[in-house]
């Protein structure tokens, strides 16, 4: 069995936490991908993963990218898909050019990724999706076109995971509630202390608390579990 694994979205705070995680666990080769070429380049280094820069809205950089780690592995054990735009605007706000921003990125990429990465993946493999709390409030924070990108991911996460268990391929979604990332910048420090009062255990994640959980559905652990959401979000919301 392979033991290679893509990380998409590497560059941010959950996809970095995901991306050494990844490292530690031994898997390997690992590939990195991410818009932000710089920050990709220090977690590459940090992990002895390859840097791969891609852009997931974008259906030729998703095809390039998956090209390019064909080229070095023939095939796939897992893909993480941790790329994600965060954005508060309401329906009265929110403009169309920005709501397909939003789409593009947060969930017609994940699909463009899982798309090129599908014949690549060998039997028994993971893909673990990034969902967020959102997808099942409907953003009581985050606005609109987030939520919406994110109850779609729990539904290509489910569709998939149908679609590939006959090759043993699972695929399963993390939701986190609020995690201590630069992605939180857009909320104001009080709306911030207010996630926290909110959630039972008082406080918010912590990035690596996120990668432990996207790891366990990596590893061979997590074998008879597929098109569950698994929420990490402090007891925030409790189904």
């Amino acid at each position: 069995m392979t033991n290679a694994v893509v990380v998409v979205g590497a560059a941010g705070g959950i996809g970095g936490a995901i991306a050494r995680r990844a490292a530690e666990d031994g898997y390997a080769p690992l590939f990195l991908m991410d818009r932000d070429e710089a920050a990709l380049a220090g977690i590459a280094d940090e992990t002895g993963g390859t840097a791969i820069a891609m852009d997931t809205s974008d259906a030729t950089s998703v095809d390039r990218a998956f090209a390019a780690v064909r080229a070095q592995t023939s095939a796939l054990y897992g893909l993480v898909l941790a790329a994600g735009l965060v954005d508060n605007g309401k329906l009265a706000d929110l403009m169309p050019d920005r709501w397909r921003e939003i789409l593009a990125i947060n969930l017609t990429g994940p699909f463009l990724c899982c798309l090129a990465a599908r014949d690549d993946l060998a039997e028994g493999g993971r893909i673990v999706t990034l969902g967020s709390l959102a997808g099942r409030t409907g953003g009581v924070i985050t606005g609109t076109a987030y939520a919406a990108s994110k109850g779609g991911i729990e539904a290509l996460t489910k569709s998939m995971a149908q679609e590939l268990a006959p090759r043993r391929i699972t695929v399963n979604c993390v939701a986190p509630g609020a995690v201590e990332t630069p992605m939180l910048a857009a909320h104001p420090p009080e709306r911030k202390a207010a996630m926290s009062a909110a959630t039972p255990l008082k406080r918010m994640a912590k990035p690596e608390e996120i990668a432990a959980a996207v790891c366990f559905l990596l590893s061979e652990d997590s074998a008879f579990t597929t098109g569950a959401v698994l929420a990490v979000n402090g007891g925030l919301r409790m189904d």
